[in-house]
């Protein structure tokens, strides 16, 4: 009978160790808390509401998590150090910063010298959205991603010191939308190194680039200048890029013979100073797929085969380029160049 009651005993407590186990699988997971920045705000505040917001975007991201958004009213921030996103959100929860009911906030980092170490916004995290800001005047990138799977989107880059949006050191899986890059300039070397856009040194796989547009920038719109990784880019501009000293390439896929398999779509270049299209001694097979050059000095530039395969030209223009174009080692289909 003892033995029989034990055995009851040990037979219900281990009933509820496992019930339990299923009742803590199935509580609810605590959502993420949304944030407000307003130039009448105070970091003081919760920062929960409008009427309650913070005073800065820094502030915030020290309370940002996982589904995080961080609501931007409209007004003029000014930033003298750079905002550093190094946390991370996660797959289907990223940390967004966003424009707040369609406001148009701007932040500004004119209080920044120009400086290599004075970028405006550093992502080094994963897993991070901004949108629909304007970012001007940091003392060198507006915005420099060095982290995975982050988006930019609908935002305005410009007057900065440096490129307006680069990726470098081994970022990846990173995209960036609708984001105009323009007006910007280093007077360190006379716009030797403004870009608009550049995806170069040592970029990991899987960065896209849509819609955007590069105008005005000192030196190139796109650079892919040892990017080591292909790049995508569907249905951007490079207009009138090349301004002082700089080089003036409206898309530069290349430099220092690296092989990467650059793929363009619906791209367009337009008055640069130099070349629409530049291969820049790439030593991979580049695809270009109904993109159109037009009044550029060259609009493509295309001068050595890759080392293996051959570069592809389908429905690609040339429009009232001011030198003839230089295609060799490729495949062309319905193309119309200046040759």
């Amino acid at each position: 009978m003892m033995k029989r009651g034990r055995r009851r005993i040990s037979f219900i407590l281990t009933f509820l160790m496992i019930a339990s186990l299923f009742c803590f699988n199935e509580l609810p997971v605590k959502a993420a808390t949304n944030y407000y920045v307003s130039t009448s705000g105070n970091d003081s505040n919760n920062g929960t509401s409008t009427s309650t917001a913070f005073k800065t975007i820094t502030k915030a991201i020290t309370k940002a998590s996982a589904g995080t958004n961080i609501y931007v009213l409209n007004g003029t921030y000014k930033y003298s150090s750079t905002i550093k996103l190094s946390a991370s959100g996660k797959s289907g929860s990223p940390i967004r910063i966003l424009n707040y009911n369609g406001s148009k906030p701007v932040i500004d980092f004119s209080g920044q010298a120009e400086n290599s170490s004075n970028r405006g916004f550093q992502i080094s995290g994963s897993y991070w959205t901004i949108s629909g800001l304007t970012i001007q005047n940091a003392g060198d990138n507006g915005i420099f991603i060095s982290g995975n799977n982050n988006n930019v989107s609908y935002c305005t880059i410009t007057k900065c010191h440096d490129t307006g949006l680069q990726m470098s050191n081994g970022a990846a899986y990173n995209t960036i939308t609708s984001v105009t890059s323009t007006y910007n300039y280093d007077s360190a070397t006379n716009g030797e190194n403004a870009d608009g856009f550049a995806a170069k040194l040592n970029i990991g796989a899987g960065n896209v680039f849509k819609n955007c547009i590069a105008t005005s920038n000192s030196d190139d719109g796109y650079d892919c200048y040892r990017a080591g990784n292909a790049v995508k880019f569907y249905n951007c501009q490079a207009n009138y890029n090349g301004l002082y000293d700089g080089n003036g390439q409206g898309f530069k896929v290349g430099g220092d013979y690296t092989a990467d398999n650059h793929y363009l779509e619906g791209c367009t270049a337009t008055g640069n100073k130099s070349r629409g299209f530049d291969q820049n001694n790439n030593t991979g097979a580049i695809t270009l797929v109904k993109c159109t050059g037009i009044k550029n000095n060259v609009n493509f530039y295309f001068p050595t085969a890759p080392k293996s395969g051959k570069h592809s030209f389908t429905g690609c223009i040339s429009t009232s380029g001011k030198s003839k174009d230089k295609i060799v080692g490729a495949t062309t289909s319905g193309c119309s160049f200046n040759q």
